[in-house]
């Protein structure tokens, strides 16, 4: 509790995110009669709703403060959670606190001072650990209805299931606490669990006569289409070296102890130590340092595990412990500090974020009533400032908008022909699309170029003044 101030003054004047800003204009977009998948998600559908309604609770604005709150009160489900769930299962109050504590700090380095699905879904994986590592059949069925849920927030939680599998596996042939006939009751009640979110999900989805889309976009293209990269891995790296040598170092201890059972007999050590290796398979696709937090609760408690086997033993050592603590921790400012200045800022000010009302006014002072617009350029940015909607199933023009166009390369066509879109925004960027691994695709080609010519055909282009973007007015008809 005593640091969350702190992490809702960086969460604040982080700004929204470019993640966060496509949930809000989505989750916005239901109150405002759209339904899930009239937008493309690049998330599981609940994660929608879940900000939708979030948001309405804390009285319905999508401003800062707001998006600031619901982020804070996850930051404190986080930390209590991990807190009282290793308590209940050490029994050992430093354990717990030490967990939950690193589990936070991990929150400043990992994007969590942003609106991320991680934040939730970990907190559902933690729950779940309490009731695996409980070890009965029921709690098992119920530890698979928590990952279910977390499964409809996000597909990341896949990989917890598959550490819950490999622990059974590890129960039965390594350590040999279960028998195989055991672990395959446990094996199929958590699968049975896990499937109960889904199921609903689909039928509700068939009720909506959207399941094919809903089918799409949660399970055949997150695990099968969506395209690997390593942009952001130099940065991943930089901003958590320091955990994953804590990590690796408690991982060598845990290995060469004397008492090894202490650990690697313990459900709960060594669930948490498969769901954070686990979840780190999401990196193969992406090295967004938010993909990472998935498995920073768990490892949380690996590294708590050890100091606190440590600090029982080598008491009258721990002052040398907690210099070299603290000369990490100045360690990991320095390096922030230089590599990245911008991110201590915010600890130190508070951001008016004025220039947001030039993002609407930019938009709206070319509209009257009814009028539509295509914001290609930065378009969730001013989709949402604006609080307008395209006439296209996509707010940005990222990985899933590249998978769309490939069987619907007249779609930028198709919107400019309807005479009531008066405004685009296209062509300042580079990049050209949000997408700039895809730019060069026949199909985004193909489809771009008919955007183009549609462009020139019917719209006049003036660079804003302000902004200095380009923005397409339609011609006025004769």
């Amino acid at each position: 509790m005593l640091i969350t101030p702190i992490f809702g003054l960086f969460a604040y004047n982080s700004g929204f995110g470019y993640d966060a800003l496509e949930y809000l204009v989505i989750g916005r977009s239901l109150n405002d009669g759209y339904k899930i998948y009239d937008f493309i998600p690049s998330k599981s559908w609940l994660w929608y709703v879940y900000v939708q309604k979030g948001i309405n609770l804390l009285g319905g604005d999508f401003t800062h403060f707001k998006v600031t709150l619901l982020i804070s009160l996850q930051f404190i489900g986080i930390g209590f959670s991990s807190y009282i769930v290793v308590k209940k299962l050490t029994n050992n109050l430093k354990t717990a606190f030490i967990s939950s504590f690193l589990a936070l700090i991990c929150c400043f380095f990992m994007e969590m001072n942003f609106l991320e699905p991680e934040a939730p879904i970990c907190i559902l994986a933690i729950w779940s650990l309490y009731f695996l590592s409980r070890n009965k059949n029921l709690t098992w069925l119920l530890g698979g209805i928590l990952l279910g849920i977390a499964m409809t927030f996000k597909s990341i939680a896949m990989f917890y299931i598959a550490g819950a599998g490999i622990y059974l596996l590890y129960e039965c042939f390594i350590i040999r606490k279960s028998n195989f006939w055991q672990i395959t009751q446990k094996g199929t009640l958590l699968l049975v669990g896990f499937s109960i979110p889904l199921l609903l999900s689909l039928l509700y989805f068939h009720y909506l006569n959207r399941l094919e889309q809903h089918i799409y976009w949660s399970y055949i293209y997150p695990f099968g289409s969506y395209p690997a990269h390593t942009l952001f891995l130099k940065k991943l790296l930089i901003k958590t070296f320091w955990f994953i040598i804590l990590t690796i170092i408690s991982l060598f201890a845990a290995i060469f102890i004397k008492n090894k059972s202490k650990f690697w007999q313990n459900p709960a050590f060594a669930i948490s130590l498969f769901f954070g290796l686990f979840s780190l398979t999401s990196l193969l696709k992406s090295q967004a340092s938010h993909y990472f937090y998935a498995a920073a609760p768990f490892f949380s408690i690996i590294i708590a595990f050890i100091y606190t086997h440590f600090s029982e033993i080598f008491a009258k050592k721990l002052a040398r412990i907690y210099i070299a603590i603290v000369g990490l921790g100045a360690l990991v400012l320095v390096i922030t500090f230089v590599t990245r200045p911008e991110v201590i800022k915010r600890l130190l000010k508070i951001e008016s974020f004025a220039i947001e009302k030039t993002y609407e006014t930019t938009v709206n002072r070319n509209l009257k009533a009814k009028d539509k617009t295509l914001l290609i350029d930065f378009g969730t940015l001013f989709y949402f400032h604006s609080h307008t909607y395209p006439n296209v199933p996509f707010i940005n023009t990222e990985m899933q908008t590249s998978d769309y166009i490939k069987k619907h390369t007249d779609i930028y066509q198709k919107s400019l022909q309807d005479s009531s879109v008066k405004l685009v925004i296209f062509g300042f960027r580079k990049t050209v699309i949000d997408d700039s691994t895809k730019i060069n695709t026949p199909e985004n080609k193909v489809a771009l170029e008919k955007l183009r010519q549609e462009l020139n055909k019917n719209f006049i282009m003036e660079t804003d003044s302000i902004l200095y973007i380009k923005l397409w007015h339609r011609k006025p008809t004769k």
